[in-house]
């Protein structure tokens, strides 16, 4: 979740995505005129330096850049400047798995020990297996990290979080990672309770990979960023591409690491730019994409909380079915919105990040849903 930039509010730059009908007199759009009111009310607050806004609607594309990524650097983000998008990341994992299931590679019922490799006997519950729709919908009974020690830290939350974390990430791997999964314990019927957890999400790309044999990043190239001409979405950037990524900031603006990616990267750790993510929008809902399409259907439901394929799922009388997804990293908030009765999308992100971010961020999206949808 994201906290942002001061208000040194710099010009508003505009981009059309690709494939979108360009608009006249782009400038002084009501669109654009309402992006710039909201970015403005995060910008206020002295702890976010810079927002960047994408929107998708009925076919055009608005991109909007303010502030500085680095305090008193005067370093405007643009369309090609790199963001993590942290937990939005999911929602490609879980567009990938629509896919493997389109293709037969796997089915939801499969137990995830079909896929693993050892023994794995503890990954069950009164003999009630984890099955892949369970670690799709946060219900497999995972801890929220793996390694386990990561989610002790979070006892005590001050600036040196991101720090610590870190130090442990970037010591880890796959390899260590799938032996302390032998010693996860569950202790609840798998598909009963949601349990938010990253852990569930990188086991799921190990899975993927498994099925196809090919490696988590090739499945996203091959089956999302190259189909929605997303070039600069990635896990792992090349050297030319790290410079354009945008460095975060903390609670106290103090600038924070970027995640380590030492795993799969499957539950947080793709970075893209607001352009990419416009083309991402577009194949979201594009009703001819069926691995798309596929993934928005509610897999878990109890209470409130209603899950996809990793998309949360909300509905309100006035906009129908949508899906909103948040992504915080260290350094980093965004919010992506998907809303298929106006064929709209929606991202905001920021390169500042504190308890208080997310829900300025959530509050500024909704308010700049209420004043476009009908545009």
């Amino acid at each position: 979740m994201t906290k942002l930039f001061s208000s040194l509010l710099a010009s508003l730059i505009f981009i059309g995505g690709q494939a979108c009908k360009a608009q006249s007199n782009q400038q002084n759009s009501p669109m654009l005129a309402a992006i710039k009111r909201n970015a403005q009310r995060l910008l206020n607050d002295p702890k976010i330096n810079a927002v960047s806004v994408g929107v998708y609607k009925s076919g055009q594309a608005y991109t909007a850049h303010y502030g500085e990524l680095d305090p008193g650097k005067g370093n405007k983000p643009d369309n090609t400047t790199i963001y993590e998008i942290a937990s939005v990341s999911k929602s490609f994992t879980g567009t990938l798995v629509a896919q493997a299931v389109l293709d037969k590679k796997l089915a939801l019922e499969d137990d995830i020990r079909k896929y693993l490799k050892g023994n794995y006997s503890n990954l069950e519950y009164q003999n009630n297996p984890i099955r892949i729709k369970h670690l799709i919908t946060h219900t497999a009974g995972f801890p929220r990290f793996l390694p386990t020690s990561i989610n002790a830290l979070f006892s005590n939350i001050d600036e040196t979080l991101p720090f610590r974390i870190y130090n442990i990430e970037k010591k880890y791997n796959r390899k260590a990672f799938l032996k302390d999964l032998q010693s996860v314990t569950i202790n609840v019927v798998p598909g009963t309770q949601y349990r938010y957890s990253n852990a569930d999400v990188e086991l799921t790309a190990h899975i993927l990979e498994q099925a196809y044999q090919m490696s988590f990043e090739q499945l996203l190239k091959k089956y999302i960023t190259k189909k929605a001409s997303m070039k600069s979405t990635k896990v792992h950037l090349l050297a030319q591409e790290k410079r354009r990524l945008a460095n975060g900031y903390g609670e106290t603006n103090k600038r924070v690491p970027h995640f380590a990616n030492t795993l799969w990267g499957a539950g947080g750790g793709l970075k893209s730019t607001v352009s990419d993510l416009i083309n991402y929008m577009k194949f979201q809902l594009d009703d001819n994409n069926l691995a798309a399409k596929a993934s928005h259907q509610v897999l878990y439901s109890q209470g409130d909380t209603q899950i996809g394929y990793l998309w949360p799922v909300l509905n309100s009388p006035e906009d129908g079915i949508y899906y909103n997804i948040h992504g915080g990293a260290f350094g980093t908030q965004n919010f992506l919105m998907i809303v298929p009765k106006y064929n709209l999308g929606i991202s905001i992100i920021t390169n500042q990040s504190g308890p208080g971010t997310q829900p300025k961020l959530l509050n500024v999206l909704n308010n700049l849903l209420a004043e476009i949808k009908n545009l």
